[in-house]
């Protein structure tokens, strides 16, 4: 943090303690702090590159100029090294490679380092401080700016921790919270508290105290202009394969054990493919079976993937007692009423495979990457179904209502939205503006909410993307809204809650930007969903796996919410309302919660995100007023 000169130091020094209390989790290995002049850097620890003493942070240059506390890993430090000079190393750590790469070139290094990261970097002779995050958003950075100073933290509950004080709820992202189950993009969920964006840095002036917020990297400069790349498609499956490869063996770089999370699926098959070639022993891989998977689970399918690579296999067995206890601690580690119930059994397994490693490779990032979503068999037709869309929702709705009629409706209600940016995040959102989702709150407050669009930020990027085809803009939009802002939100946060780092080859910025330049006819021809990367790994991965049904793993929380959390919701909805008399409409979200339970219409997902919120708002007692929802 930087505070403001008028700070006591005895009071900012109590705030950065109890910040790093508050994050211990994320680094239970060591805690440090650096103070110079106004700039207070704290760092917790998780000791996997250079586990000595050496490589603690914060970390100072040898001349004592820079300061850096820094989060994550820069896979290529090794290769950058060499250019810094090992002989002006003091470590064997990434940190203080990054450390003297930007002593040299300033911001220009930034575009050099290959990794998942977000550090804050002090130059106390020119009196500024930077604040980075890697290009796609897999390490997390929060800060507020205020008339105390800069205030920075990998999870909004440090920020709070150095402010001293909880923010008011930000009504001008609550539409989005509606719809996506999160904030989107800068915004939180506190007013004042913002998110830098993925392939940004901040950049603030000691003196003047003015900042400046800059992006140093984008999807939309690497597609080129749009046209995309016709290559050759075997020449696109040879190099395809040779990144995928690089990039998982990159990222086995560690002084501790690295695992892999096996799921069975073409994407976690293919990290342990390419990682029992590469690592250093035999590889541990872990799969998880739940009491609630309603499929049988992904255990026989990750077993035989294991076996065809001689991984050294744990299978774990996790029951999902005590849900209601999971929810209020999940909700206590995204800081936020975190709509995507994933999060609870991500971080059941995460607790498990912690007590084994430190660090384990998963396959986020590759329907993203390489049209993996059903949606992506759309994009031929896009512009057809487009039109037919519209007569069609018009017959349907003729059809006996039911939680399928719903379905079905939604499917065609975002299909004939005006534009593609309003189709992907109607189709990404399992909610329906025809339903009126905002009726849970009260008349008074929904019209504050309403204000805002929460579509804005999928429109807002679609315009960089706009020359580029339909499956591209459907995948440029995945990586830039959905993926960063839920799907890596998610999983940090469930994993580093059990002091476990988890690393995604597919975000490999070399195999993003490759494939951002392909035409989307290259990656998904014909929409045939994620057809480059199973052509990449034909004859690595078993063909049953590459064609196989796309399977997902299905949460059962609407059955949760009408079962063992039904208690839990009305003791929660009750207290809110009781304290905040204004804010929802209890008798219609008890209406909801009726209807999903008599079957007439599945509004789990809307219950589940009102649960998230009751049990937020009452437990972090924030407050709520409308006089900045616009």
């Amino acid at each position: 943090m930087v505070t403001a000169a008028s700070q006591p130091d005895l009071a900012a020094r109590d705030r950065l303690q109890r910040a790093l209390e508050v994050l211990h989790h994320r680094g239970p290995d060591a805690q440090g702090q650096y103070r110079e002049g106004p700039v207070w850097l704290g760092h917790t620890r998780l000791s996997i590159l250079d586990l000595s003493a050496a490589g603690s942070q914060p970390m100072r240059s040898a001349d004592g100029r820079y300061a850096i506390s820094y989060n994550g890993e820069v896979y290529n430090f090794r290769e950058l090294a060499k250019e810094v000079g090992t002989d002006n190393l003091r470590s064997r750590s990434d940190t203080e490679v990054v450390l003297h790469l930007f002593a040299r070139h300033g911001v220009d290094s930034l575009v050099r380092l290959n990794g998942m990261f977000a550090f804050a970097l002090h130059d106390k002779v020119a009196r500024k401080l930077w604040l980075v995050r890697d290009r796609l958003g897999i390490k997390p950075l929060y800060y507020q700016l205020g008339q105390d100073g800069l205030a920075f933290a990998s999870e909004i509950k440090g920020v709070i921790a150095l402010t001293g004080k909880t923010p008011a709820c930000s009504i001008a992202s609550l539409h989005e919270w509606l719809y996506f189950g999160n904030a989107l993009g800068e915004r939180t969920l506190y007013e004042g508290i913002r998110q830098l964006l993925p392939g940004h840095y901040l950049e603030l002036d000691l003196e003047t105290r003015r900042h400046t917020v800059r992006e140093y990297w984008s999807l939309s400069q690497q597609a080129g202009g749009g046209a995309g790349a016709r290559i050759g498609h075997q020449a696109a499956v040879s190099e395809t394969r040779r990144l995928l490869e690089l990039a998982v063996q990159r990222q086995l770089i560690s002084d501790v054990p690295v695992g892999v999370f096996l799921s069975g699926g073409v994407d976690s098959s293919a990290i342990t493919a390419f990682a029992s070639r590469h690592y250093g022993g035999r590889l541990a891989t872990y799969s998880v079976g739940f009491d609630f998977a309603t499929d049988g689970g992904e255990l026989p399918k990750a077993k035989k993937v294991a076996e065809r690579y001689g991984t050294d296999h744990h299978e774990f067995h996790i029951a999902g007692a005590r849900v209601g206890e999971l929810v209020e601690k999940m909700v206590q580690h995204h800081d936020l009423p975190f709509g995507d119930a994933a999060n609870i059994p991500l971080y059941l397994m995460a607790r498990e495979v912690s007590t084994h490693t430190k660090v384990v490779l998963q396959g986020d990032g590759g329907d993203e990457v390489f049209g993996g979503y059903h949606r992506y068999a759309l994009a031929p037709h896009y512009r057809l179904l487009h039109i037919a869309a519209k007569a069609l929702q018009r017959v349907h709705a003729l059809a006996p209502e039911s939680p399928r009629y719903h379905r079905i409706q939604r499917v065609l209600h975002a299909l004939a939205a005006p534009d593609l940016a309003a189709t992907m995040g109607l189709l990404v959102s399992p909610e329906d503006a025809r339903c009126r989702p905002l009726k849970i709150f009260s008349p008074g407050f929904s019209s504050s909410v309403a204000m805002q669009d929460p579509l804005a930020r999928f429109r807002e990027l679609q315009k960089g993307f706009g020359g580029c085809d339909i499956a591209n803009q459907m995948a440029f939009l995945d990586l830039t809204v959905e993926l960063p802002d839920i799907f890596l939100e998610k999983v940090d946060r469930s994993t580093m809650a059990a002091s476990l780092e988890v690393r995604v080859p597919f975000l490999d910025h070399d195999l993003v930007d490759y494939s951002a330049r392909l035409h989307g006819d290259v990656k998904v021809p014909r929409g045939r969903k994620k057809w480059l990367l199973k052509e990449a790994l034909r004859g690595i991965v078993p063909d049953d796996v590459l064609d196989g049904a796309k399977t997902g793993f299905g949460v059962p929380f609407g059955r949760w919410l009408q079962t063992s959390l039904s208690p839990l919701f009305f003791d929660h909805l009750s207290r809110f309302t009781r304290n905040n008399p204004d804010i929802l409409d209890a008798g219609h979200i008890t209406m909801l919660f009726k209807r999903t339970g008599a079957g007439l219409q599945d509004h789990s997902s809307l219950v589940w995100k009102v649960l998230n919120f009751v049990v937020w708002a009452n437990n972090s007692h924030i407050r709520f007023t409308t006089e900045n929802a616009a």
